[in-house]
């Protein structure tokens, strides 16, 4: 009957998470802040008659570690852009390494001298464990409440790389510390040891999560079009990574010295190459359910984790009046950390920074959105209950101690910090538009309104609305499809850089959707795409820089030693200039300038567009994709001629893939309007593929 009850209070916490969610979006609170409440009551209603099942199951430190905590860290990692984040290397590096450190020792100091000043004689390893426990910051709150908000990408960028990141230095640092207090401090010996823990902790993680990431996106590559399969590897991969490095770190020794390796380093980087390189290995089909799959696993995991937290500090069974002024001290002295290590090092970084200078309002932001969450509570759990330090004489354990100081804190990053979040990015206008998104709004919705305005012409053409109702409608969308446009053509007049800017943006997205196309109809091989994707990539950064200026077919490519490694570890090797891969490469870029074309001739079409005294910026980037056009023709046309029977092959290829996919979706409808059975699909899919193999 345990073992019921245990089933039983797991699926109804997944129930109670699933209201509480929609309740958030209701009274707009954060969706973790209301789960921590909703844990905390859960003890007293537990104790009412016939619910007492609800306190059946509890989150084992080895089940958070173990199976939790990889599914967090890879959904993270696994949506980090290797060149994103080499933009912004320098400062999360200082953010993730040098601030959590200053921050962990200064709690370690100054939080022994505050307490001692109540009397509270706590040893120094004590508060330096609570330092390194409540410095690491927790992504998934910080980030929700961005997406929220409209905090600037890059902000978020630096958020989420320094959470990451500084999660690996805090958990290391954490370990050498249950260590030492358990083995005792030796003076120097003690620290070359820790030090040189922390480096093969590190170093350690960062080869092994190399290793698994390749050889898992490898794997991935062999096993094309099996969405089962290539989701079970991601999920494989996540734990394996952690486990394995677990225990190689408990069996690996040279002499006495035991070499650990950090689990949570070799998932991190193992993650993110599987996000960065095996991405493009995933079937492109595939790909979407993948993100669905991830976001689904890391969020029942965070609403258990945080509904458990409110349980857990319900649960604990200490005099919390005793605790009210330290964790006020506490609270105190972690903030004022936080500002420590945050303003200097920024304002250094600042100082030496050419280009990538993080503003003023952003400090602000990153000094006050150290929320915490789910591995603050796992270090905790993972303290052993007899834990005990030299000259810690309390009434309560070492690991009570901190887990009522830890939890505290964490309820006041959530119910202060994490409420008044979306306020301070108000008021420091973190979320106001910019000149180009303010164009890009008035734009969206003009486009909006003028497809809402055909659609309802074509439903009255076809009966499926009357004619007083059509009227009303298009009254109504006419006047709102004027306004958007009318404000439109006033910001573009004013400016026609931004108008350029625009569609330049606009062009790029039609660019990459098509690319995206073309790789899901096995049209480009995995290489022409990743290389044509960089192009794109990198041309959308310098328009977001304001540097329009177009690049030509490879002279993109890198020059300098390090940009080139950089390159081969997002892109891999370059295109090789061989008439295969120039033909499916110049194919493709045809193809792409043609779709954009297309697009770019459908909008000249509405009135907005021709109301705009600078459509000759309009006529401007036309322009350019009809010289995009007119040159990948050509130079595809001259690889034809000269290669005419290994490119003859290729176009044969092609057509077959596309006939294959013609054939695919209309077999695919047929069954999805029961015009066949199940069997006859199957009987069909088959017949085709044996047809185009």
């Amino acid at each position: 009957m345990e073992s019921i009850s245990t089933f039983l209070s797991l699926f109804s916490y997944l129930l109670i998470s699933m209201g509480v969610y929609f309740l958030s979006k209701v009274i707009r609170v954060p969706y973790t802040v209301l789960l921590v409440v909703t844990g905390v009551l859960l003890i007293p209603i537990s104790n009412l008659f016939g619910l007492s099942f609800l306190s059946s199951f509890s989150l084992t430190p080895d089940i958070l570690f173990f199976v939790f905590l990889p599914i967090l860290i890879f959904e993270s990692a696994y949506n980090i852009k290797l060149r994103k984040l080499k933009e912004n290397q320098a400062v999360i590096f200082l953010l993730s390494i040098v601030s959590f450190l200053i921050s962990a020792f200064f709690i370690g100091f100054v939080g022994q001298f505050a307490l001692g000043l109540m009397g509270l004689q706590v040893p120094f390893l004590v508060t330096l464990l609570f330092g390194t426990i409540i410095s690491a910051t927790d992504p998934v709150a910080v980030l929700a409440l961005f997406k929220d908000f409209g905090a600037p990408r890059k902000l978020a960028m630096i958020f989420e790389g320094e959470s990451l990141f500084n999660d690996a230095t805090a958990f290391a640092l954490f370990l050498i510390l249950i260590e030492i207090i358990q083995t005792g401090f030796h003076g120097s010996s003690s620290l070359g040891h820790a030090a040189a823990t922390f480096a093969t902790m590190l170093i350690g993680g960062l080869i092994f999560g190399l290793i698994f990431g390749g050889v898992f996106s490898k794997l991935i590559e062999k096993i094309k079009n099996n969405q089962k399969v290539e989701l079970t590897l991601t999920m494989i991969v996540a734990h394996l990574a952690f486990i394995f490095t677990e225990l190689i770190s408990e069996q690996l020794f040279i002499g006495d010295f035991n070499i650990q390796i950090s689990s949570i380093v070799a998932t991190v980087t193992a993650s993110m190459v599987i996000g960065n390189y095996g991405r493009y290995k995933i079937s492109p089909k595939i790909e979407e359910y993948m993100d669905k799959f991830w976001d689904y696993f890391a969020f029942v995991a965070n609403s258990l984790v945080f509904l458990m937290m409110g349980v857990l500090f319900a649960s604990l069974f200490v005099g919390y009046e005793n605790f009210a002024l330290p964790l006020f001290a506490m609270i105190v002295v972690v903030s004022l950390a936080r500002v420590i290590s945050i303003y200097p090092i920024i304002g250094c970084f600042n100082i030496f920074s050419k280009s990538n200078k993080v503003p003023r309002s952003w400090q602000h932001l990153l000094a006050v959105g150290d929320l915490k969450g789910a591995l603050a509570v796992i270090m905790i759990l993972l303290i052993p209950s007899d834990l005990t330090v030299t000259g810690f004489s309390q009434a309560y354990s070492v690991k009570e101690f901190l887990t009522v100081l830890t939890v505290g804190y964490v309820f006041f990053t959530l119910f202060v910090k994490a409420t008044s979040l979306g306020f301070l990015i108000e008021k420091l206008k973190l979320n106001k538009l910019s000149s180009l998104e303010k164009i890009e709004y008035q734009e969206s919705k003009a486009l909006i309104y003028s497809k809402v305005l055909a659609e309802i012409k074509k439903s009255y053409q076809t009966g499926y609305i009357n004619r007083e109702t059509y009227l009303k409608l298009k009254v109504k969308y006419q006047k709102l499809y004027k306004s958007a446009y009318t404000r439109c053509g006033k910001l573009v007049n004013a400016s026609s850089k931004n108008l350029e800017k625009l569609l330049r943006v606009y062009a790029i997205g039609i660019e990459k959707h098509a690319l995206k196309q073309l790789l899901i109809l096995d049209e480009i091989p995995e290489k022409v795409y990743r290389i044509l994707l960089q192009k794109m990539d990198l041309q959308l950064d310098l328009i977001e820089k304001g540097k329009t200026k177009v690049h030509k077919t490879f002279s993109f490519l890198p020059k300098k030693f390090w940009d080139k490694f950089w390159f081969r570890i997002m892109y891999g090797q370059p295109v090789k200039k061989d008439a295969s891969s120039l033909y499916t490469y110049y194919r493709a870029l045809r193809i792409i300038s043609k779709k954009v074309l297309d697009e770019l001739e459908t909008i000249s079409s509405l009135s907005h567009i021709k109301d705009f005294d600078r459509k000759k910026t309009f006529d401007y980037i036309t322009s350019i994709y009809e010289g995009f056009l007119r040159n990948s023709t050509m130079k595809m046309n001259r690889v034809y001629k000269a290669n005419k029977m290994l490119t003859s092959k290729l176009d044969v290829s092609f057509a077959t893939k596309e006939i294959h996919d013609i054939e695919d979706k209309v077999i695919a409808k047929l069954l999805e309007k029961d015009m066949i059975t199940p069997k006859l699909f199957v009987l069909l899919e088959n017949e085709i593929q044996k047809e185009n193999s």
